[in-house]
């Protein structure tokens, strides 16, 4: 069976995802669209989804790419794409992987409202305010290397200095800091921190 081409002026697309079940349904979708697939390297668009987390920075480069799943790739895919992406949900309707997929060959970034920032000019994102430590969860567990992300963002360390410190790469240091974000209920470096203190995870 050959592989119709793609429609003129459309992007092709290649689906590299872990489950086989997603990967049929995203390329049914896509199909439809007229969408097509090319060559491994080849294709305009990657669509991937939280498998590559392991290894984000073995996408580095592609020139656009669509991650289904986790809302860390909202920090990781402004360094690993060479040009457009779009962080979806592993939930996404087939009109928001459809604007994904062009979304990102045209070189723009695709978010769903749930992951906007919605900082107000009276309160930025990296206000404290935001981060209050008084609604702390009582049982955070962090990995050691968490704990360590965590003590070099008490140091004022950027992610870059963290990245050189634990000899890893700058893209792995964003993906630790979105994970503390997570655990510890917090939108920013300093809520972080404060968090942190309050709940004895770190100490200055």
């Amino acid at each position: 069976m050959t592989v119709p081409p793609a429609a003129p002026g459309l992007p092709t697309v290649q689906v590299a995802v872990a489950s086989a079940v997603l990967a049929a349904g995203v390329q049914a979708i896509l199909a439809a669209s007229g969408l097509h697939g090319a060559p491994a390297g080849e294709a305009d668009v990657l669509i991937v989804d939280d498998a590559w987390l392991a290894d984000p920075d073995a996408l580095g480069g592609h020139p656009a790419l669509v991650a289904l799943g986790s809302g860390v790739w909202a920090a990781l895919l402004p360094d690993l794409s060479a040009g457009g992406w779009a962080a979806l949900g592993a939930d996404a309707t087939p009109a928001e992987l459809l604007a994904g997929v062009l979304g990102a060959a045209a070189g723009l970034a695709v978010l769903p409202p749930a992951l906007l920032p919605s900082p107000t000019p009276e309160t930025p994102a990296d206000d404290l305010q935001d981060d209050d430590p008084a609604g702390a969860p009582g049982d955070v567990i962090l990995t050691p290397r968490e704990r360590d992300v965590l003590a070099l963002l008490a140091e004022g360390l950027s992610n870059k200095r963290a990245a050189r410190d634990l000899g890893v790469s700058e893209s792995t240091v964003k993906f630790h800091v979105q994970a503390l974000y997570s655990k510890l209920g917090v939108q920013s470096r300093a809520g972080a921190v404060a968090r942190g203190i309050s709940l004895g995870l770190v100490s200055v």
